[in-house]
């Protein structure tokens, strides 16, 4: 593993996982922990018809960023490259075609790692005919990046409607998963989830199978892989009287069958509409489930909530994020420590301003990431098999929108 190098120092600190997520570990234990949060890095579009970007890291390091841009008449998907910790980029790489363009900006592009260092890329792009209609593109990179496969479609059912909100997951055997909300079944305000699997590196995708219908038409799907090949995927259900939850299916046959879904939460939010938000899901080595997700359940108040399941998300613990007095908590994200143990980051947002906020399970003090006072939103973590992790967000300036991203290790020793 190539090691990351940090321009800020780490500083050490002796707790006892204090905070309110305790409940949610079965180990807790006093730890030594070291903590270290390299420099910021940005990167400038110069305007904002731009998406927010997604982010993974391979295990030598490379770290690759991706967004889709709107340039006039077109939609494209640009990845960077960055073999320094952000020092330097790689120049950008178009990933798409213009007969595959993606759809639109309003979220970035699906990727993950393969077991071999494959760079795979997924998003929607829209058909000639029929309102929302898309289809599922996946492409995969084989040189780390500097080139694009011609993508195929996920989708096997060739209907104008709607293939999207993606979320992917490679498995430990190399299996690449892809869930996703898609309109096939034609049912009026709602979508089905479904899900396609591909068994010789993104090749090809096998049959399309479906997962659980009476799904939120926009709330993007969440996916995630146990070590011993157990698939979890995770969206918003619509239930009786417009009632939408949180829920959560099983495979234990890589993906070929799924069990019911399970409500995670319980939040009772009714709303005639679908609120654009989606879970955010991780599965530990000991086979933990975790997901954390946005509700106006319950008082009727934005709240952000994280859960655990240790019996296959039959059931869930459920404790609510803390966040600032004066702001609404929203975009919550989750990733996993090398140690299992869950990283979350936010946004805290008032009429005029957005902060992006982190918290490590084994501190008190929840970090504010942005610097200055313009709106920064949509907070993205990702961690490497090694346990270096990777945080990104965009800043809002008046006439332009910043990709901002900063490197983390979290090291932890029993005491």
């Amino acid at each position: 593993m190539k090691s990351l190098k940090f321009k800020v120092q780490s500083s050490k600190l002796l707790i006892c996982i204090p905070t309110i997520l305790l409940s949610l570990f079965t180990n807790a234990e006093c730890m030594a922990e070291n903590m270290s949060f390299g420099s910021q890095v940005i990167i400038n579009h110069p305007d904002k018809r731009v998406s927010h970007a997604a982010a993974v890291m391979d295990d030598d390091g490379r770290i690759y960023l991706g967004w889709i841009r709107e340039e006039r008449d077109k939609n494209n998907i640009y990845i960077v490259t960055s073999i320094d910790n952000g020092k330097t980029f790689e120049e950008k790489v178009r990933v798409n075609s213009d007969s595959d363009m993606p759809a639109g900006i309003n979220h970035p592009p699906s990727m993950a790692i393969g077991t071999k260092g494959e760079l795979y890329i997924a998003w929607s792009t829209a058909r000639p005919y029929g309102e929302f209609s898309t289809d599922l593109r996946f492409s995969r990179s084989l040189d780390n990046g500097r080139s694009f496969e011609p993508a195929i479609t996920v989708n096997d059912d060739n209907l104008p409607v709607s293939h999207s909100f993606e979320s992917m997951a490679v498995a430990p055997d190399g299996t690449i998963y892809v869930a996703w909300l898609d309109g096939r079944e034609k049912r009026e305000g709602v979508s089905t989830t479904y899900l396609a699997r591909s068994i010789n590196g993104g090749k090809t995708f096998e049959k399309n199978v479906s997962i659980d219908g009476n799904s939120c038409p926009c709330c993007r799907t969440a996916i995630a892989v146990a070590s011993d090949g157990t698939l979890y995927v995770s969206w918003r259900k619509v239930f009786e009287n417009n009632m939408r939850e949180i829920v959560v299916a099983k495979s234990a046959d890589r993906g070929m069958h799924f069990s019911e879904s399970y409500i995670v939460g319980n939040d009772n939010w009714v709303i005639a509409g679908c609120p654009h938000r989606g879970p955010s899901l991780s599965v530990d080595r000991n086979g933990i489930l975790y997901v954390v997700w946005y509700t106006e359940g319950g008082k009727g108040l934005p709240a952000i909530y994280i859960a655990s399941s240790n019996n296959g998300g039959k059931s869930f613990s459920k404790k609510p994020i803390p966040y600032s007095n004066g702001t609404f908590p929203d975009h919550p994200v989750l990733a996993l420590n090398k140690d299992g143990k869950p990283i979350l980051a936010w946004e805290e947002i008032t009429p005029v301003l957005g902060r992006v906020m982190f918290q490590n399970p084994s501190e008190k003090e929840i970090r504010q990431m942005n610097q200055g006072m313009r709106r920064s939103h949509d907070p993205f973590i990702y961690i490497s098999k090694e346990g270096d992790g990777l945080m990104i967000w965009s800043q809002e300036e008046i006439r332009f929108t910043k990709t901002v991203f900063t490197l983390f290790r979290i090291k932890a020793e029993r005491r």
